[in-house]
């Protein structure tokens, strides 16, 4: 998925959206400082995702997105647009 062609404001907005999809499953995410492969990773006996704050904005929503692609999301409510994000995700990894 090429996020790169989307304005700053667009992609803080689908953060926020992102973000807020996180906690309605329980999940907090938190920004640091980290050394993870991905540049963000998930802590499931914590529920917690954690994000690389110096990882690019672009990269931050890819990566959310694609752990929201490995996760349930059928008793959600998803923001059409995330939702399309995160099904085109999920074909990737069938």
């Amino acid at each position: 998925m090429i996020l790169t062609k989307y304005s700053k404001n667009k992609l803080r907005s689908l953060k926020v959206g992102l973000e807020d999809l996180f906690e309605k499953l329980g999940y907090t995410v938190v920004y640091g400082k980290g050394s993870f492969k991905d540049g963000a990773c998930l802590v499931e006996h914590d529920k917690k995702v954690v994000i690389n704050q110096y990882t690019p904005l672009d990269m931050q929503v890819d990566f959310m997105i694609d752990l929201l692609a490995r996760m349930d999301l059928s008793n959600v409510f998803v923001m059409p647009e995330i939702r399309e994000m995160i099904d085109d995700k999920r074909t990737l990894f069938d």
